[in-house]
């Protein structure tokens, strides 16, 4: 478990011993002791093995039992107590913008809310006005707030359920009476979200329904007709589409295209005949097959009429990573575990890109600590270089924040001996749609910026991005041959996949970072290949493909083309 991990789980406490009533001042202590595991320079579970996290700044004896507590058993006796007293429905409450625990007990106390419904009604009633604290403008905020988490409920991310799906369907594939399962839908597009599980089946009805119980998926009674529908063990709705051995790859595409493309297939060419091979419908079509990602109606039917569908690009083109974090800032992990795991991992290199020193509340490094770093970065380069293991290079660089008036964080004399600058916006999200672009058009302009982060800062399921206009924003990177970011994590996935055929069709380099926080985000990148790949990159388009010789060289002259 990550100190951020733990750091949640002791925000959550502090939270809930505000809104159950409880002393003021463990409250405070949990507050305290949630920032400072952000700012531990080693990982906490590093420090229980060694006997000495309570000695750990603002961490104290209490908390660390409460922590060691929490990593052997993977919760905190204390939270699971004060949530058997609390309303469950006050959780959904607490993720309201604007309502922090304080105010969320108060509206418990004196209007009895204990549900977002409840919440909802009474914002719209005009009851919320009664309350101290609380106006018209809250009432209005805490509405739009409402609207956005019921967008996103019952919503996961592709990467949160890969694992759960695709073992679902490899243990249906083994169940007695089942001849062949694929899983079809959203899911095999590839989509960043996904709100259904939707499977194809090759097997009767009886075999199909004892195998999904088996498998913890709770179907509908009186099932008899097609699709079969339930829920699965991990929460979302499943839709089971029953088929036969020989209208398997019929079924199989019909379900998996979006409705466009299935659409646009069938006048163009006539509705497919059954089949047990997908394959075949485009062969029978003289198309080429077209990857499950592409099947958007996006040009990819024209495409393989003219027999240019990309090769797109794979996990395994892959070379290294330059966006990543160590607790120089905000990371669990040090420079010297980062790059070691990156090394063992096969790749050839490492950015370092730690927080500039504005972004104080992930601990941005200033000047002096970023010369620190760097030195520690050529004594490791050095040390890599000589050990006889093999041939790796750490980029000294930062992920500078963009700030407000479109400046960079640090000064240019700074940036010129970084490596490499991956420029991004973490504050003022709520500037208008010209002011945020104009901030990227400025990043985009300066000489020494390398990379765009994660370019609307959106956070999927959570919050939207800030507004930009992305069509001047690739134009300005085309003209100063500046990358754009695929930011691999699977909160953000941002450049959007929709943008990515604009940005390489005018010759803009994608580069794919997982931004990670410790060791294992460095596998992030996985989910960031798959999204790609729905924006047709392909490997030469995509920046970690490039060896880190010619990396440093195209770091190194880019602006000199």
């Amino acid at each position: 478990m990550t100190n951020k991990a733990i750091a949640q789980q002791l925000k959550l406490a502090g939270s809930l011993v505000e809104l159950t009533g409880g002393n003021a001042f463990k409250a405070r202590a949990y507050g305290a002791s949630s920032r400072a595991m952000e700012t531990l320079d080693r990982p906490a579970t590093d420090l229980v093995r060694s006997g000495t996290l309570a000695d750990a700044p603002g961490i104290g004896k209490s908390i660390a039992r409460d922590i060691e507590e929490l990593l052997e058993s993977g919760e905190i006796g204390a939270i699971s107590e004060m949530l058997a007293t609390v309303p469950p429905g006050l959780l959904d409450v607490l993720k309201v913008k604007g309502l922090g625990p304080k105010k969320v007990r108060v509206l418990w106390q004196e209007l009895e809310i204990t549900s977002l419904d409840e919440l909802e009604g009474a914002a719209v009633a005009g009851r919320l006005a009664s309350v101290p604290g609380f106006g018209a403008k809250t009432a209005e905020n805490v509405l739009k707030s409402i609207e956005q988490l019921q967008t996103y409920a019952g919503k996961v991310h592709f990467g949160q359920v890969f694992d759960d799906i695709t073992g679902l369907v490899e243990m249906l594939r083994g169940a007695e009476g089942i001849h062949n399962v694929e899983a079809t839908g959203a899911f095999r597009r590839q989509l960043e979200v996904v709100d259904l599980v939707e499977l194809v089946v090759d097997g009767g009805i009886e075999a199909a329904l004892a195998a999904l119980a088996t498998n913890g998926c709770s179907m509908e009674p009186g099932q008899g007709a097609k699709p079969l529908h339930g829920r699965t063990s991990f929460g979302l709705p499943i839709s089971v589409h029953l088929t036969s051995p020989d209208s398997f790859g019929t079924v199989l595409w019909r379900t998996t295209g979006s409705d466009d493309h299935i659409e646009a297939f069938s006048a163009k060419f006539g509705e497919p005949d059954d089949t047990a091979d997908e394959d075949d419908i485009y062969d029978l079509a003289g198309l080429r097959g077209i990857p499950p990602c592409l099947r958007e109606d996006d040009g990819e039917l024209e495409a393989a009429e003219e027999d240019i569908l990309p090769n797109l690009l794979r996990l395994e083109d892959f070379k290294g990573t330059l966006h990543n974090h160590t607790t120089y800032s905000d990371g669990a992990h040090t420079l010297r575990e980062m790059t070691g795991r990156a090394r063992t991992m096969g790749l050839e290199y490492f950015g370092v890109c730690d927080h500039s020193r504005s972004l104080q509340v992930a601990h941005g490094l200033p000047i002096e600590k970023l010369m620190e770093q760097m030195e520690a970065i050529a004594v490791l380069n050095d040390e890599y270089a000589n050990d006889g293991g093999p041939p790796f290079r750490i980029f000294s660089g930062t992920e500078c924040d963009v700030l407000a008036d479109g400046s960079m964080d640090y000064p240019d004399e700074i940036l010129d001996r970084l490596d490499v600058v991956v420029a991004s916006i973490h504050t003022n999200f709520g500037l208008p749609e010209a002011q945020q672009t104009e901030r990227m058009l400025n990043a985009a302009a300066n000489p020494h910026v390398d990379i765009l982060g994660h370019l609307t800062g959106r956070l999927l399921l959570k919050r939207d991005g800030y507004p930009i206009d992305h069509a001047a924003v690739i134009s300005a990177c085309a003209a100063t041959n500046t990358c754009i970011e695929l930011n691999a994590n699977p909160w953000r996935l941002d450049l959007d996949w929709r943008w990515i055929r604009r940005a390489t069709d005018v010759g803009i380099p994608i580069a794919i970072n997982p931004d990670a926080h410790s060791m294992d985000q460095l596998t992030l990148v996985r989910w960031g290949v798959m999204v790609a790949q729905k924006g047709w990159l392909t490997a030469d388009q995509c920046l970690n493909t490039k060896p880190a010789d010619e990396l440093a060289a195209w770091l190194h002259g880019r602006n000199a083309t």
